[in-house]
Parts: C-alpha cells; sequence; structure tokens
C-alpha cells in the first residue's frame, strides 16, 4: 500500500534538459547514446555515420547532448548557436534579402557558410594552439610531393579572411567579397535589385552567384577540410563533438529561408565525415526534417546512415518515471527501498491499473511523462496519498498544456492547427474508419473549422482540408492524436519511420488518442 505522502512543491525533474537536476542521478542510457560515443570507426560500428539526432518536441534529443558534455571521454565539446552566428547575419544582410527576394537560389551560398562556421569549431579543436600557427602549418603544406589535396587554394581561403577567420565578422567579409565580386561581375553597383527581375536577369545572377561560391568559396574549403582528415586527425586519440541544438526555435520557425538553411546545414556537415576523430551532432525535430523532404529539398533515402531516430516504448518510459520517483523518495525519506511509479500509483481509474492510465495518455516521450506525474505532485497537499481524483485533476491541466505544445510544435506548418485538433472533439468514437462516419458528420467537422477560420488565402493546406476529410485524417494522424489499430493491443502512431498515412492506410480502423478522447 501507498504510504507516501508528497506536498505540491515536489517534482520529478525539470522539463527543460537545461535546467533538470534530475538529469544526472536518472539518465537512461539508450542504444543512441551508446552510438553516439563510440568513435571506433571500422565496419564493426555500422553507426559511426550517424550524428543527426530526430525526434518530436519532449523525446530528449537535448537531454541526450547534455549527457554527452559531461563524459570524460570527450576531450572536446563545443556547440554551435545557429541563432546567433549564421541566421541573424542572413536574416539581416540586405545583399542577401536582395537576392531572396529576387528569387536567387542561395542554398550552396548557405552552405559555404556553414561550413566556415562549422570548421572554425572544428580547426581549434584539432589543433591546439594559436590561430597564427595554424595558419604558418597551412603554408607549410605548400610545395614539395604531390599530396591528397590542394595547400595552395586551401591557404587562398585563409588569406581572403584571415583577419577575421575565427570571428563573428567572416561571415559579414564572406558575404561583403560575393557582393563586390557579383557587383564587378554583373556591372551593378551594389546590385541594387529594387523592381522584379527579368527571367534573363535573374538567371544570369544565378549563374554568376553559384559559380563564385563553387570557384571561391565551397571548392577552397574542401581543401581546407581535406588538411584537416589528412595532418590534424589523429583517429582514436582525441575525441571531439560539436552540437547543434537550436535550429526548432521561434527564431527559425516564422522565416521563408527555414527549410534552405537547414538543408544547407545537412549538406554541409556531410563534408567533414571523413574526420574520424570528430563528430557533428544535428539535433532537428521530425516535423522540421519532414518539411524538408516534403519540399523535395533532399532524398530522405540519402540520409538514412546518418539518422539516429529518438523513440520511446512504454516500457523504457516507465522505467525512466521509475528511477526519478525512486530519486525523489530517497532524497527524501533516506530509504534503502526501491519505490516505482506502481508503488505510488497503486489504484486503478476507470478499471485500468492508474501507472498504465498515465503512461497511456503520454505520446511515450519523457517531458510528458515527467509532465503529467508533476502536475499530480501539484495536486497534493501534504495530507493525502496519491488517489483517483488527484491523478483526473491532474489530467485536466496537462491535458491543457500538452495541447498548447502539441499546437505550438506545428503551427508553422499547420497554421490552424489548434482547430484541427478540436474538431476531433466531434466524432462520436473513439475507434472508427474512414467508412463508418457519415457524410454529414464529415461536413459537420469541416464546417467546424471552416466557420473558425476567416481566410484560406496563402494556406494551400488549409484549402485542402476544408475541401477533402481524407485530408484532415492524414493530419491527425501525422501530429499523432489518432494511431493506426493494428490489433487490439497494438496502435501505430505516426513516428519518423512512419510519419503519415498512405493510400493504403485510409481503409483502416483508427483510434483516437487516449489523453485526445474527451
Amino acid at each position: 500500500m501507498n504510504t507516501h505522502i508528497f506536498r505540491n512543491n515536489e517534482e520529478i525533474g525539470k522539463l527543460e534538459a537545461e535546467s533538470d537536476s534530475f538529469l544526472d542521478s536518472c539518465f537512461y542510457e539508450t542504444n543512441i547514446f551508446k552510438g553516439i560515443m563510440n568513435f571506433d570507426p571500422s565496419e564493426k560500428n555500422p553507426d559511426f555515420t550517424r550524428r543527426i539526432i530526430v525526434g518530436r518536441t519532449g523525446s530528449g534529443k537535448s537531454a541526450l547532448l547534455r549527457k554527452i558534455l559531461d563524459e570524460g571521454s570527450i576531450k572536446v565539446y563545443d556547440k554551435i548557436e545557429a541563432e546567433n552566428t549564421i541566421f541573424e547575419h542572413v536574416k539581416n544582410n540586405i545583399f542577401i534579402s536582395s537576392l531572396n527576394e529576387s528569387g536567387i537560389d542561395l542554398r550552396v551560398f548557405y552552405k559555404s557558410l556553414w561550413l566556415h562556421a562549422l570548421l572554425i569549431k572544428v580547426i581549434p579543436a584539432l589543433h591546439r594552439s594559436s590561430y597564427q600557427s595554424f595558419f604558418n602549418k597551412i603554408q607549410e603544406l605548400i610545395g614539395g610531393k604531390k599530396k591528397p589535396y590542394n595547400p595552395e587554394l586551401a591557404n587562398e581561403y585563409i588569406e581572403q579572411f584571415k583577419d577575421v577567420f575565427f570571428n563573428d565578422k567572416a561571415l559579414v567579409e564572406i558575404s561583403n567579397k560575393m557582393q563586390h565580386e557579383l557587383s564587378a561581375k554583373i556591372g551593378m553597383k551594389g546590385i541594387d535589385f529594387g523592381g522584379k527581375l527579368g527571367s534573363e536577369e535573374t538567371q544570369k545572377i544565378q549563374s554568376e552567384t553559384s559559380s563564385y561560391v563553387s570557384r571561391e568559396l565551397i571548392r577552397k574549403q574542401k581543401e581546407l577540410i581535406k588538411i584537416l582528415n589528412e595532418e590534424f586527425s589523429e583517429t582514436g586519440q582525441f575525441r571531439i563533438i560539436i552540437s547543434i541544438d537550436d535550429l526548432d526555435r521561434s527564431w527559425l520557425s516564422s522565416s521563408d529561408i527555414r527549410y534552405d538553411f537547414i538543408n544547407a546545414l545537412l549538406e554541409a556537415f556531410r563534408e567533414l565525415l571523413d574526420i574520424k576523430s570528430v563528430k557533428i551532432l544535428i539535433s532537428i525535430r521530425t516535423d522540421i526534417l519532414m518539411g524538408i523532404y516534403n519540399k523535395t529539398l533532399r532524398q530522405d533515402e540519402k540520409d538514412q546512415s546518418l539518422i539516429y531516430a529518438v523513440a520511446w516504448n512504454k516500457t523504457e518510459i516507465r522505467e525512466i518515471i521509475d528511477m526519478r520517483i525512486n530519486h525523489l523518495i530517497k532524497n527524501k525519506y533516506q530509504g534503502s527501498r526501491n519505490i516505482t511509479m506502481k508503488d505510488i500509483f497503486d489504484f486503478d481509474i476507470d478499471g485500468v491499473p492508474s501507472d498504465d492510465y498515465i503512461l497511456d495518455r503520454t505520446m511515450l516521450r519523457p517531458r510528458d511523462a515527467i509532465s503529467f506525474v508533476n502536475y499530480c505532485l501539484k495536486e497534493c497537499d501534504g495530507r493525502i496519498n496519491i488517489n483517483k481524483d488527484i491523478v483526473l485533476m491532474a489530467e485536466e491541466k496537462y491535458f491543457s498544456s500538452r495541447k498548447r505544445a502539441l499546437v505550438s510544435e506545428w503551427v508553422s506548418i499547420y497554421k490552424n492547427i489548434s482547430n484541427y485538433v478540436d474538431s476531433l472533439s466531434l466524432l462520436q468514437s473513439p475507434e472508427f474508419s474512414k467508412d463508418s462516419i457519415e457524410d454529414a458528420k464529415k461536413n459537420e467537422v469541416l464546417t467546424y473549422i471552416l466557420d473558425r477560420v476567416s481566410s484560406t488565402e496563402d494556406d494551400p493546406i488549409h484549402s485542402k482540408i476544408i475541401m477533402n476529410f481524407d485530408e484532415l485524417l492524414k493530419v491527425w494522424f501525422i501530429v499523432g492524436v489518432i494511431g493506426i489499430k493494428r490489433t487490439p493491443s497494438l496502435i501505430v502512431y505516426s513516428s519518423y519511420d512512419k510519419p503519415d498515412l498512405d493510400i493504403t492506410d485510409m481503409n483502416r480502423t483508427f483510434v483516437v488518442h487516449p489523453l485526445f478522447n474527451r
């Protein structure tokens, strides 16, 4: 019997990894963590190239990176703040904005900016000495016997930006030099486009832009990377990790160049895969990566060998909560007996064990489960044990929080996602097939959405949804509020490997997620 009484200021950890004091003691060591920490580049380690950590909001991507930072076997750990380095520059540069607005494809230029941002992190990590000694080393490689790289080209790149190479002004200087070169080539002072360019002008500017970036930036950057791999990288001797973890923040969500910008990073970091002692880790939300694929900026097949898809099952989530509850109880009571979630939630709710009731209402992500249990603890007053009423009250608050998080996660793709989720409540049964819903009910659902959205201009996705119930069904599945019922015990929800519905799924039986079955 549960004899533990909690106060409303107790919790089993914070939702953000950066402030979670429970993380060090209660970290769940997954195969992904073990794989990232394995620097063996041989065939014995087929996961060596996996560097892109993909997962939904709250799946534990940031916690994973934080724990890697603490690992003693990692000799150098650094991070790139994309917002403060590259993106701010791209967003505020008038020249780049003018090219963008004129329809010039700048993906290859973004790649060159990313390559420089990566190089100025990788070089100091590999060459643990002064910047000048590195410059001298490159110059010393010029001449002599033939090498598998071109030191002259690498040195040309360094000399171009030598004064600012390792500081924040480098990206500005790279852009300024390109602007100067293009202005001279095209014969337009400052390239002030003003009005809309004609197709011939656009084609000319596009050609000169791509040619310059390829010739003066990327070609030379690649030679510098070859030198780092041949002359500075000691496999197995030095483990270096550089992470990028702010690609899902609001500063990027509202930008028109969002997908081009991230796609360029995915292209750039591949150039450094051959440097075996360095792992560049990119943490990215599933929906953002899917957006890149949907815009056909790249093929998902080419990334399969690079991706770690973060996913959890119910047993793993339970173990995470068990560890955290046990940590809380032992710190409070100094007891020796291990306490689990089932020990605290030892009663039924509507015929279901309360621990299962809670876990079933998460989307099988650590943050969801931690949040629900924390809401339960907040309902405690220090006088009574956790009971059914406490869990049900906590569920109401947890639902509101989870719904806000879901809307925030998907609103950049589905502007009216809140209405799409709300319309699910109009269905009469938590289990349904497309054909089991009468046409009148489908029209009622679509009308509900239509009545709440004043305009469909500039939103082709929404226009498709309000005209076709199948499209709404697909959105419900993608965001995770319904799943496919394969057997009484197996419900398939959207994941990285199964992100959406295809035509063969449309006649299946669907189940509303327990949290949204209200």
